[in-house]
């Protein structure tokens, strides 16, 4: 870069060629120079965090490739404002034990090292761990006794949920089967070369078949959909390499194939919702909810051999002479179950979104009574009803509400702080 500069300058400004010459990039003046922009970064963070009269922590925990546990804390604040405040706190290397005492030990030396007031803590969402949530011995249990906050709400990352459902459609032959074809294709630079050059050689859409990561899900629905286009391809190659991919005019397996090919479409589609930077937790929730539903669409059209929204397993039914759905059916109600049961938790805190989000919609003898009197002013409020409607929640509280509705403003600056997910942990 240095030597850029002195290029830039001697054709600019050669008067001022000696300044750029004195600038010493010596290793102890790079290193110092370095700790004083850390420490600038620091010290702005900390004048933001105090600023915040509600924050939220999200905490995941995995191993790099040393083996080293590390521990990445985000934190979300709100200030009175409604200004919004979502940064990487800090990372914290664990080379011994990972278990709840440890974590709790390193995010309560992070909460001093930034000056943080622990009485604003509303949330903490986690990625499930049993060290993060174990009843007796859990991070979260152990902190908020250190603590000593009231009313935190404690979540389990939204995306996290939703794979664990995932894992109940089962079909482990299905892609057990499909990712190995994968590798050989892959894996094997000849085999990888000679594959391209076949599908240019037949004209095909598409320049190869996509790799599979298993700690990815949006791999997986990438990867089954590829395979199933080009199938027929992929089993002419694999033939001509003597490879045995009966598989692949297996009646049976193709239907199951083709049913996991259209479900994860569907899975990948909510997962793509999720993620994302400043996500409000009421939005995560609603996705999930219109998930849910769609769910006992799919349950019933399936129920009645209507495939409309399985392209793949509808192509199969023109193909074959015989289909039966019934057991795509019984599929679709165990996923509907494992929604139920993994997302119950959010369920309880269904009246504080409502209270957030639907402020218009809500029938006042059913809310809280400290609410009761605003949100009668609120609905009776014709300018704040068009506001409502014509921006987004944020602008909304922000713009409109800030400064006439105290209780109202605290619950909202609580869910608007709420992490719903690690996935900011995770990148």
């Amino acid at each position: 870069i240095k030597s850029c500069l002195e290029i830039f300058i001697e054709n600019v400004s050669p008067e001022k060629k000696n300044l750029v010459e004195q600038i010493s990039l010596s290793r102890f003046t790079m290193a110092r120079r370095i700790d004083d922009l850390s420490e600038n970064i620091e010290a702005s963070l900390k004048d933001r965090i105090s600023k915040c009269s509600a924050f939220s922590i999200a905490l995941d925990e995995s191993t790099d490739v040393s083996d080293t546990a590390q521990l990445v804390v985000f934190i979300r604040g709100v200030t009175d404002n409604f200004e919004v405040t979502e940064e990487f706190l800090d990372m914290a290397s664990m080379h011994s034990t990972t278990t709840g005492q440890n974590i709790c030990e390193e995010v309560t030396k992070l909460m001093n090292k930034f000056e943080i007031d622990s009485s604003k803590l509303v949330g903490i969402t986690t990625d499930g761990a049993p060290s993060m949530v174990g009843k007796n011995n859990g991070f979260v249990k152990r902190f908020l006794d250190v603590i000593q906050t009231e009313n935190v709400l404690v979540s389990h990352c939204i995306i996290h949920q939703e794979n664990l459902c995932s894992k109940v459609l089962g079909f482990g032959e299905v892609m057990k089967n499909v990712v190995s074809c994968v590798n050989y294709i892959r894996s094997r630079g000849l085999n990888h070369r000679q594959f391209k050059s076949f599908l240019q050689a037949l004209n095909s859409d598409y320049p190869d078949v996509n790799y599979f990561c298993a700690v990815r899900w949006l791999s997986r629905a990438a990867v089954l959909k590829r395979f199933w286009d080009l199938k027929e391809a992929i089993h002419t190659f694999m033939e001509s390499k003597g490879q045995d991919i009966s598989y692949l005019k297996d009646d049976a397996w193709l239907n199951d194939f083709a049913f996991l090919t259209d479900i994860t479409h569907h899975l990948s589609e909510l997962n793509v919702k999720l993620q994302g930077k400043n996500q409000l937790v009421h939005k995560m929730i609603e996705h999930i909810s219109s998930f849910q539903a769609k769910l006992q669409l799919f349950r019933s059209q399936l129920s009645k051999g209507s495939l409309i929204h399985f392209p793949c397993l509808e192509s199969r039914k023109v193909e074959i002479q015989f289909f039966n759905c019934e057991k795509y059916v019984g599929t679709i109600e165990k996923l509907t179950s494992a929604f139920k049961t993994r997302f119950e938790d959010f369920r309880k805190h269904n009246a504080d979104v409502q209270l957030f989000a639907h402020p218009f919609d809500l029938v006042v003898e059913n809310i809280p009574p400290r609410f009761q009197l605003e949100i009668i002013e609120l609905q009776a409020n014709v300018d704040l009803k068009r506001a409502y409607r014509e921006n987004d929640l944020l602008t909304f509280y922000r713009s409109y509400v800030y400064g006439n509705y105290t209780n109202l403003e605290n619950h909202a600056r609580k869910m608007i702080s709420l992490f719903g997910s690690t996935y900011w942990c995770e990148q």
